[in-house]
């Protein structure tokens, strides 16, 4: 008799630990938690001017928009081993666009120096020199243990 006193007691208390009711709040469409509102605002670098942070930070804070992320030339992006795998905004002119399966590759230029870049060709890409256009990318190796490099062309 008393282990079923014991179980009539603890039945209720484990069944509300195992509830999701004191967790995360939950979307009934999808199976992950949301954020909890109650946990507090979220904090957004100002940077020195009370605008948005415009330059990195130094911290493991990964850029989401171009105006978080460091200027850089073509040449920097083909050598500064510290840019590898760094989300930047990058200057050029679009030198040459790929056709057919390689439609989404062109080639940025500045002063010489160019680099290859997959994702959204932007509309004044000609044969012919073009303006210069700056975009945010990603820097990656062309290959695994290779030290060409590519560009990864972001959303801006």
């Amino acid at each position: 008799m008393r282990n079923h006193l014991t179980v009539l007691i603890l039945l209720p208390l484990l069944s509300a630990a195992c509830s999701s009711a004191g967790g995360a709040p939950r979307d009934p469409g999808s199976p992950t938690p949301i954020a909890d509102p109650r946990s507090g605002p979220a904090t957004v670098d100002r940077g020195r001017s009370g605008s948005p942070a415009t330059e990195p930070t130094g911290g493991s804070e990964v850029p989401v928009r171009p105006d978080q992320a460091p200027l850089v030339g073509v040449s920097d992006a083909l050598q500064a081993d510290s840019l590898l795998g760094r989300r930047v905004r990058i200057s050029g002119r679009c030198v040459a666009r790929g056709e057919g399966t390689r439609s989404g590759s062109w080639t940025l230029d500045e002063a010489g120096a160019t680099i290859e870049v997959h994702g959204l060709v932007p509309y004044s890409c000609a044969p012919s020199r073009s303006k210069v256009l700056t975009i945010f990318a990603q820097i990656e190796p062309k290959a695994a243990g290779s030290s060409d490099r590519i560009l990864l062309r972001l959303p801006d």
